[in-house]
């Protein structure tokens, strides 16, 4: 018992080290003084330079820098020590070692080359990995005897979801906020809530951009965080410090506006921009101790392994890698990233630089992967009862749960860091926006109670567009705009055609599909009419203008097939029918983007 008070003393102190040192590092950015030591790890080639002015603020940065360092070591050694079959606290407690490496390399390599802005936010999104280790370290060593969640309840799924979804959004936000004061872009609304007067301002440029997108995320984690307390007040028995530091978390983000609005307002005063860092870290800490106290117990993996379906001990690494790949579904994946791509083409009229187009197809072939292995996490249960997804690693019990689901954690939190980093923070909201929409409203809650869920859900897959064309000009335009349309009112017919096929599937497992509420009468008669409409949209980018002839024959041509086959599939109600139309379907949106890359080569 006394080394237990012991090592969450240990915890404790290095979790508020470390949210101390995140501060710290916001007062030298907020005052200037990242360059006043401009040599490293020596300060103007002294241990201890003269302590005056801004060499006192980094210098005071640098030693406590040194103090989390003993701390994170000690507390991963203790973890090690006497903590080892505990692997909930274990493992985040020797994350912490490989965190403060790269943080220590990168705030040398941030003051040798006097700030670039992409180190810089690399240094940042470190930073806060490096709090989330700590404060679930210590969150789980004070936690680690109270009552959790019912285990593996959907229950306890849905909260932990929307707990984690709230949270990786914040971390979006809190890099776009990085990276709107680093890009000096601050003040270039220099009005709230408006910016220049108006909602949407035109013309706009880059810094107004970025500083509209920082705005648009903050209103959307606002509504997560509102949902995320509502939901933990409600379910306050289990446990009820959730509800507290959910109700804490919407506090801190409600004086986090007021401060951020006042920093607008009142340009850029630096006691408020260093609290404005302050309040955010804080916030960061909070949603990640609520994640770390929403994981449901029956995940960790120091629990009995059959219970949680342990990859078997005889299993090839060859087929374990192959069964992680098939979490992230790689053929959604590919055609995702062919809309990606397309959508670059037609921004840059032409091939963008190929580190930028790789950084791009990376960061959403990741955030895509992460959302999938989300998705097979949260949906097992169903998966198991439906003859097409009961042989998937999670029902057929070769990767546990916990797993899978740490799997999926880490690519959308490296997604977002990859697209934040080497493309723009633009394209990383709006990966992270596709992640959240997915996981939280499409797979955790419309999937299970509307017939509607594949319509409103259809629009996690119709992000790639929008973060092609953001990665390519940094903003969001009419065309992308419409692509995302496009692939939105495609997602229906598509996914319903398969919904035929596995009708028997959905209903045994209780999934609401179309077919299963309404009848598959009914159902053939919305593909007919989403293919309809599906033509009109994208017949319609040539009178407006964006594109031209070349893409419109291919248009008129792709679609009268398509619509061809959606008549077929409502005249005819056989299988073949539905499955000539599910194929089509998949080309169909492949050679249309190719269309609209062609007619932008070829006409402009």
């Amino acid at each position: 018992m006394k080394r237990k008070s012991i090592f969450q003393g240990l915890a404790l102190t290095t979790a508020a080290s470390t949210y101390a040192l995140l501060v710290l590092g916001g007062v030298v950015r907020a005052t200037g003084s990242g360059l006043a030591c401009p040599d490293w790890p020596l300060c103007h080639g002294q241990l201890i330079p003269p302590l005056e002015g801004p060499i006192l603020i980094e210098y005071a940065h640098r030693l406590d820098a040194l103090l989390v360092s003993l701390l994170i070591v000690a507390s991963a050694f203790v973890a090690w020590r006497y903590h080892r079959s505990d692997r909930s606290i274990l493992y985040p407690a020797l994350l912490g070692v490989p965190l403060l490496i790269a943080q220590i390399m990168l705030g040398g390599l941030t003051v040798l080359f006097e700030l670039p802005p992409g180190i810089v936010l690399l240094h940042l999104a470190t930073a806060l990995g490096l709090l989330a280790s700590t404060v679930i370290t210590a969150t789980i060593a004070f936690a680690s005897s109270a009552p959790m969640q019912a285990s593996g309840s959907q229950a306890a799924d849905r909260s932990a979801a929307l707990a984690w979804m709230t949270t990786l959004a914040t971390f979006a936000l809190l890099l776009s906020g990085g990276y709107v004061v680093r890009s000096g872009a601050s003040l270039a609304c220099p009005d709230w809530p408006l910016c220049l007067g108006q909602f949407l301002p035109a013309p706009r440029g880059p810094g107004i951009d970025m500083q509209l997108t920082h705005r648009f995320a903050a209103a959307a984690v606002g509504v997560l965080l509102a949902l995320l307390a509502l939901h933990a007040w409600r379910t306050r028995q289990h446990p009820p410090r959730l509800a507290l530091l959910a109700l804490l978390s919407l506090s801190l983000y409600g004086v986090q506006v007021l401060v951020g609005a006042s920093v607008v307002v009142w340009q850029l005063p630096v006691a408020l921009r260093a609290l404005h860092l302050a309040l955010g870290s804080a916030l960061w800490a909070a949603l990640v101790a609520i994640a770390a106290l929403s994981y449901p117990r029956a995940a960790l993996p120091s629990e009995d392994s059959r219970e949680h379906g342990e990859a078997r001990p005889d299993s090839a690494p060859l087929s374990i890698l192959l069964d992680y790949l098939s979490l992230t579904k790689p053929r959604i994946i590919l055609l995702l990233l062919i809309t990606t791509l397309a959508a670059m083409l037609l921004a840059q009229s032409g091939w963008p630089p190929p580190s930028l187009i790789l950084a791009t197809l990376l960061g959403g072939a990741l955030a895509a992967g992460g959302a999938s292995a989300l998705n097979c996490y949260l949906d097992r249960d169903l998966d198991a009862l439906m003859a097409r997804t009961r042989l998937r690693p999670l029902p057929a019990r070769r990767i546990a749960p916990a797993r899978a689901l740490r799997f999926g954690l880490a690519l959308s939190f490296v997604s977002i860091v990859e697209l934040a980093v080497w493309v723009n923070p633009l394209s990383a909201v709006l990966a992270t926006a596709g992640i959240v929409y997915y996981v939280l409203l499409y797979t955790a809650w419309l999937k299970r109670s509307s017939h509607q869920n594949i319509v409103i859900g259809g629009a996690a897959g119709a992000v790639p567009p929008l973060v092609g064309w953001a990665a390519v000009t940094g903003r969001v335009e009419l065309l992308p705009v419409l692509l995302f349309v496009i692939v939105f009112m495609w997602t229906p017919p598509h996914f319903w055609a398969l919904a035929l096929l596995r009708r028997q599937d959905y209903a045994k497992a209780r999934v609401p599909m179309l077919p299963v509420v309404r009848g598959e009468r009914e159902t053939r008669r919305h593909i007919l009419i989403y293919a309809l409409s599906l033509a009109g949209i994208t017949l319609v980018l040539a009178p407006l203008g964006l594109l031209s002839l070349i893409y419109l024959g291919s248009a008129i041509l792709l679609n009268a097939y398509f619509i061809q086959l959606a008549w077929r599939v409502w005249r005819d109600a056989s299988p073949a029918a539905s499955w000539r139309l599910y194929k089509y379907s998949i080309a169909y949106l492949a050679l249309l983007f190719v269309a609209m890359v062609a007619d932008r080569a070829l006409i402009g």
